[in-house]
């Protein structure tokens, strides 16, 4: 098992404990859960959006120094979504005197989190290459185990010793991401 930095290991622990808090709080033991149980859960929220603002701002450094490239699909869509419209909407929201509720308002940081872990998306540095193009976990090869990479016009194939080989489609990249991927990835060509 790999092991994860603090920044996403919190938010996946606490984002389960958190949906069954919520569960108990509100369909199983409705007004029995005592307030510091509360407090608690809003604490375990706030350390939740700190990891997953933590990855966020590490992705977004990662994209500008040219080393993460987003696949342009629903993934990246939905995440941008929801970082810019959830906060807006909760403005909106307090500003119109709506109350959410406090469950809803839990399970906010829950939602963040797993938008942000499905965001397909390839990270090629000096070291390694992860690529997430699915909803399982990435994939991370180190680039000295890469054996070839067979770039056509509309994909890339990696092949790397002990893992199946990954394919990148040319339309799920915007131009200029998919021309750095195929200049740097061309170095290992064999």
């Amino acid at each position: 098992m790999n092991r994860q930095p603090p920044y996403k290991l919190i938010p996946d622990v606490g984002s389960i404990a958190l949906v069954v808090f919520v569960l108990i709080a509100y369909s199983f033991l409705p007004g029995q859960v005592p307030d510091w149980a509360f407090g608690l859960a809003w604490f375990v929220a706030a350390l939740i959006m700190v990891g997953t603002v933590t990855e966020l701002f590490l992705l977004y450094r990662d994209y500008k120094a040219g080393i993460l490239f987003p696949m342009r699909n629903a993934s990246l869509f939905v995440l941008l979504a929801t970082v810019v419209g959830m906060p807006l909407y909760l403005i909106y929201t307090s500003v119109r005197g709506d109350y959410l509720g406090p469950s809803t308002l839990l399970l906010i940081p829950v939602f963040f989190t797993l938008v942000l872990r499905n965001l397909f998306r390839v990270r090629l540095d000096m070291v390694s290459l992860q690529a997430k193009t699915g909803f399982r976990g990435p994939t991370e090869v180190p680039l000295f185990k890469i054996e070839d990479v067979a770039v056509t016009d509309d994909r890339i194939t990696i092949s790397a010793t002990g893992k199946r080989p990954i394919q990148l489609l040319r339309v799920f990249f915007f131009s200029e991401h998919w021309q750095a991927l195929v200049a740097k990835l061309s170095a290992y060509r064999n």
